[in-house]
């Protein structure tokens, strides 16, 4: 018969096989998985931190792309692997914050996932093809506002950081877009050089790489003051919409229910990783901000913004 007492007999059992099960961790090698196509930034910065862990396991860390369904379909892969540590996950927004666009997921993220870590956080830039007569954000807004609906904005998908940060702008500056959604950053950004779209609200990651290109023109940073890697480009709230400001951002995630000790160390090495000197100089050329945290906070970060882009997404009616 079990009692309280038998319970409380076998708890310092209980947490020295937890502590154990963390002292080996991890003894094979451990797949990352990035649920959307190589080349974006949520690739970029999966690589960069597996790259870390490699070195700080001695073990293997294999990134592996599992694109669809805005993310979805390497998110709930992920979700339903053995919680042991050995199966993570780079979550992004429409997995995490934004799934509300998605009403018949075969999975739960809010309840499937474990956030063990916000990677870093960034604006995005606002880039128009250099068809588009607009030099600033006010340009944008009369000529969106002349003819509604004439311009066009490509994402990453629905409920992407690059579909969400211009939900809002139309929201904040009362005009109207149409969105043309794509299986990823890379083909969107492809279409915007080639001006089958006429403008993006590109993670900044990514956008410093097209900006060199000389095949896009930068408008505006999305965040609440000027990046230190564009410190000339101004805000958008700089430029006629004081209200507005989005960032975008990546965590580490694993399937529900990683012993304790390992979902602990996990945390404390991915934070310890991306605040690391090793990564410093890369975050900056990026204009990543780090962040890290425990377990606790990160699952509190991305409840908040699951919160916020709920709401969005049930005012603007984007729910497909």
């Amino acid at each position: 018969m079990i009692t309280k007492r038998n319970i409380i007999a076998i708890l310092p059992l209980l947490g020295f096989c937890f502590a154990a099960q963390a002292e080996g961790f991890p003894d094979k090698p451990i797949r990352i998985i990035v649920p959307v196509a190589a080349g974006g930034s949520a690739d970029l910065l999966g690589r960069l931190v597996g790259q870390q862990l490699s070195e700080l396991y001695k073990q293997p860390v294999v990134v592996e792309n599992k694109a669809g369904a805005s993310g979805h379909i390497g998110a709930e892969y992920v979700s339903k692997q053995a919680p042991d540590g050995y199966t993570l996950l780079i979550g992004i927004q429409p997995v995490q914050a934004s799934y509300a666009i998605y009403p018949k997921l075969n999975y739960d993220p809010g309840k499937s996932l474990d956030t063990l870590g916000i990677i870093g956080s960034f604006p995005s830039v606002v880039l128009v093809h250099p068809s588009v007569a607009a030099n600033d954000i006010g340009d944008l807004i009369k000529l969106a506002k002349a003819s509604p609906d004439a311009l066009n904005f490509g994402s990453a998908g629905p409920g992407s950081a690059t579909h969400l940060g211009a939900e809002l702008f139309l929201r904040d500056a009362g005009v109207k877009m149409m969105h043309v959604p794509y299986k990823g950053s890379s083909a969107a950004s492809a279409d915007l050089m080639g001006g089958q779209i006429q403008l993006m609200f590109e993670n900044l990651p990514t956008a410093i790489g097209l900006m060199k290109s000389g095949k896009v023109r930068a408008l505006a940073v999305t965040g609440a003051k000027r990046s230190p890697s564009l410190p000339n480009l101004p805000t958008v709230a700089e430029q006629g919409v004081p209200k507005y400001e989005f960032v975008g951002w990546y965590t580490v995630a694993a399937p529900l229910g990683l012993p304790p000790e390992v979902a602990k160390k996990l945390s404390a090495d991915i934070h310890k990783i991306v605040h690391s000197q090793a990564l410093a100089a890369r975050w900056a050329d990026l204009g990543v901000t780090p962040i890290g945290g425990t377990v606790a906070q990160s699952n509190a970060y991305v409840h908040a913004e699951a919160v916020k882009y709920t709401k969005l997404i049930k005012d603007a009616g984007l729910g497909l």
